[in-house]
């Protein structure tokens, strides 16, 4: 059991306009359930930030996506299914759940090594620091050697 670090970073139309870094403001148990805490505490978060882009350019914008490297969460949060041991974190994963259902936000898998958010959470180096600072910049990967 330890706290985790959350990250999150925010694109419209592929520039960075927000991203964060902070400790959890509870203990998990597991991967899993870190990877959903950071789920659930951000998710108001970025439907607020979809409406509020919404109103500013005054039309209806896509429905944001959310990038996820766990697949335990993504079962947990599609299927509404899997081990949840407390009574928070099953609300958690139930509040997520119905985000989806009701279209709210969407989310994909990606892979650990394209998260950028994952750099906010980890020290990092060599060409994964290059990678990140090529996504939030807004470069092309290909030009700095990226994934």
């Amino acid at each position: 059991m330890a706290f985790s670090h959350t990250g999150i970073v925010i694109f419209v139309g592929g520039v960075v306009v927000f991203c964060a870094s902070q400790k959890q403001k509870c203990i998990s148990k597991s991967p899993a359930e870190a990877e959903l805490v950071t789920f659930s505490d951000n998710l108001g978060f970025i439907e607020l930030f979809q409406e509020f882009t919404s109103f500013v350019v005054n039309s209806r914008i896509e429905i944001p996506l959310i990038y996820q490297d766990n697949t335990s969460v993504i079962s947990m949060v599609t299927n509404g299914d899997g081990i949840t041991r407390t009574k928070h974190i099953r609300t958690r994963m139930f509040l997520v759940l119905e985000s989806l259902k009701e279209q709210r936000v969407t989310f994909w898998y990606i892979h650990t090594s394209g998260m950028i958010a994952y750099s906010l959470t980890k020290p990092i180096e060599g060409k994964d620091f290059i990678y990140f600072v090529s996504k939030v910049l807004g470069c092309d990967k290909k030009s700095t050697g990226g994934h």
